[in-house]
């Protein structure tokens, strides 16, 4: 169900593995000052569920901001039929077919700019993802670039360490691979995030950070 972790922010968690690894989904909902919703990654939308966001106001906005992270954008779609849809460029082909479905960019000028900032996060060829700022919530929000599983299961602290994500909160090691020739992309990335004033990050998978964001962010990336 979801979870009030501040004003007019909620979070819900549910259980999400992949070939053993205990990874979990978190969707992060946003009511805006106009009373529409903000769904970030939205979860499979059962009806219990879909009553709940009811609850809280009208579902204006629907999130794909990573690959994968448009698994249940279809019956988000559905149960919303008219909200907005925006998803990164990758995976908006599948879904451009769909009246009110828009590409995900920072070129946009979005309805929702004036409480909510996003930035196209450039960590190489092969990683495409939005993230955002919630100002009145000081939230950072994440889908896969950043997470720290704790998770005690033997592989998913197999695989945690190997991803360099075991306890720790960082960007996996392959992106630092991939980001080899263009860490000054990937820095200009990392200084516009570090300009947003959070203090706590919601990533979709693994802990949230609480307090002390940028400096964590910061400490993760220490090494571009």
């Amino acid at each position: 169900m979801l979870q009030s972790i501040g004003e007019h922010i909620w979070i819900e968690e549910y259980p999400f593995e992949f070939i053993g690894v205990v990874l979990g989904r978190r969707m992060t909902v946003i009511r805006l000052t106009d009373g529409n919703l903000f769904l970030h990654s939205p979860g499979e939308m059962t009806d219990d569920r879909k009553e709940c966001l009811e609850s809280l106001g009208s579902v204006g906005y629907i999130m794909a901001p990573a690959r994968f992270h448009d698994l249940f954008l279809d019956g988000a779609i559905r149960a919303f039929p008219s909200s907005e849809h925006h998803a990164i460029r990758p995976i908006f082909s599948r879904f451009s077919s769909r009246a009110k479905t828009f590409i995900l960019s920072e070129q946009m000028v979005p309805p929702w700019g004036a409480e909510i900032e996003h930035h196209d996060f450039r960590a190489g060829p092969f990683h495409s993802e939005t993230v955002f700022f919630h100002r009145e919530s000081q939230s950072l929000l994440l889908a896969d670039l950043c997470f720290c599983l704790s998770d005690r299961t033997l592989m998913t602290q197999l695989v945690g360490r190997a991803l360099g994500v075991s306890n720790r909160f960082a960007p996996t090691r392959d992106i630092r691979f991939w980001t080899t020739g263009c860490r000054q992309e990937l820095r200009a990335s990392i200084e516009m995030v570090l300009k947003w004033p959070f203090t706590r990050i919601i990533p979709a998978h693994g802990e949230i950070v609480p307090e002390n964001g940028r400096q964590v962010f910061r400490e993760a990336f220490r090494w571009a």
